[in-house]
């Protein structure tokens, strides 16, 4: 039976509520971007669509490095260990700038070949993706160290200040849009390049004043630079299995099971994004007291304390699926007024109210497994966790497509990401359960 305990409880509402309100003001920054976008023109607002998912998905998988030092930067902590602390902030510091300069001047050396050969953009649609490709190149490299930045604000239990960089970069974005774009306050109207300007000026300000805030913990010394070298490779090869696990379960699998949707049909697969789409925004209090869990459960390890780790874990646990449960009623009872928030179309909207119940119901044990799953990960069992989720969803997939070639139904599909969910969250507890006991 899961517990609510109120040490950890306060201890998670701490680090997560502030990160619930950065990840609400990141969407908004989204959506700004994409109402001024759609304002210049159609191909403006295919081609930058497109930079920009690119550019998040490669930022996305690289993003496991800084993650990996929220595991072992707070395992330090937990150490009371504060110069290795300091030591293994500067070797993911040191990653970001490596990283985010290879994205840089590879993204200027083969970018106008990318966008027209894979993506076969011409004319208006190239122009504007190059506009906007080349004046965010140094994009990678802030938002990587921005990345780092908020793991450290997690580990020092500071993320308020993640909340308010967020808030602040959304209001200047905000603001720098309506004027570079249009060309406000006596400037001419600058286009696909105000997007992308706009943009660049609000991360790297917000960037600058995270490095401002963390100053004393940034000390490179060069006599240390054997040190940072082997910090970097326990980095890399932390984050890894993490980022190994993300890409199957965020993009293989959904791969699959989008295709198998929509061979269906189009209304089947419309309404199928429709309402993940909604779930997916239930869901951010999960992946926000999942990162606090992380945090926490690290910091635990390294001071060996099983019982506040159990405890860290089952708190999110009630936490996180307290929180889905109250969503997942909201959006059932509104389930007719919620899809008109994205879509007019009254065919999609229909059927999309008709899979809402069985939707939420499929997600139910999601929020528990990655409680455990960022548990386990933070314990240092990330590669248990990689081979897990390999091996559950290519039991599920053969469950699928037997099921799928007799019947071809969403309902099949959704059964098998539920048992999917269930599955994970009944091997993620034992298996957590029992490095405990040992």
């Amino acid at each position: 039976m899961f517990r609510l305990n109120k040490t950890s409880t306060q201890e998670l509402n701490k680090i997560a509520i502030p990160l619930i309100i950065q990840n609400i003001s990141s969407f908004l920054i989204g959506f700004v971007d994409e109402m001024f976008i759609g304002r210049i023109s159609t191909e403006a607002y295919g081609a930058i669509g497109v930079a920009t998912s690119l550019t998040f998905f490669i930022a996305g998988v690289f993003s496991y490095a800084a993650v990996a030092f929220n595991i072992i930067g707070s395992r330090k902590i937990g150490e009371k260990n504060t110069d290795d602390f300091r030591k293994s902030l500067m070797a993911s510091l040191i990653i970001d700038v490596f990283i985010g300069l290879i994205y840089a001047i590879t993204i200027i050396l083969i970018g106008k070949r990318l966008f027209r050969i894979v993506y076969g953009f011409s004319g208006e649609a190239l122009t504007a993706a190059l506009t906007y490709i080349y004046i965010t190149s140094p994009y990678m490299l802030f938002q990587m160290i921005i990345f780092t930045f908020h793991s450290y604000f997690k580990i020092k239990k500071k993320t308020k200040y993640i909340m308010w960089g967020a808030i602040g970069a959304t209001v200047l974005n905000t603001v720098l849009d309506y004027v570079l774009i249009f060309g406000k306050c006596g400037l001419e109207p600058m286009g696909v390049a105000g997007v992308a300007t706009a943009s660049m000026i609000s991360v790297l300000i917000n960037m600058l004043i995270y490095i401002w805030i963390g100053r004393k913990d940034i000390r490179f010394l060069w006599k240390d630079k054997s040190i940072y070298i082997k910090e970097m490779t326990t980095l890399i090869k932390t984050s890894l299995p993490l980022a190994g696990e993300e890409l199957l379960e965020g993009s293989v699998f959904v791969v699959v099971i989008n295709a198998l949707i929509a061979q269906i049909g189009i209304i089947e697969i419309g309404a199928y994004l429709l309402i993940k789409k909604i779930i997916d925004m239930i869901m951010i209090p999960m992946f926000m007291y999942g990162s606090a869990v992380l945090t926490l459960v690290s910091e635990n390890t390294g001071q060996k304390d099983q019982d506040r780790i159990m405890k860290t874990t089952e708190t999110g646990v009630v936490i996180s699926i307290l929180l889905f449960l109250v969503g997942g009623l909201i959006v059932i009872f509104f389930r007719k007024q919620v899809p008109r928030l994205i879509s007019e179309d009254d065919v999609l909207i229909s059927f999309a109210s008709t899979i809402m119940f069985p939707m939420v119901l499929m997600n139910f044990f999601n929020p528990i497994q990655t409680i455990y799953k960022y548990a386990l990960q933070a314990y240092g069992d990330g590669n248990f966790v990689l081979y897990a989720a390999a091996f559950v969803h290519l039991i599920i997939l053969g469950f699928i497509l037997i099921m799928y070639w007799m019947n071809p139904t969403v309902v099949i599909i959704f059964v098998g990401l539920f048992l999917s969910y269930l599955f994970n969250y009944l091997i993620y507890r034992g298996r957590l359960r029992k490095q405990l006991s040992n």
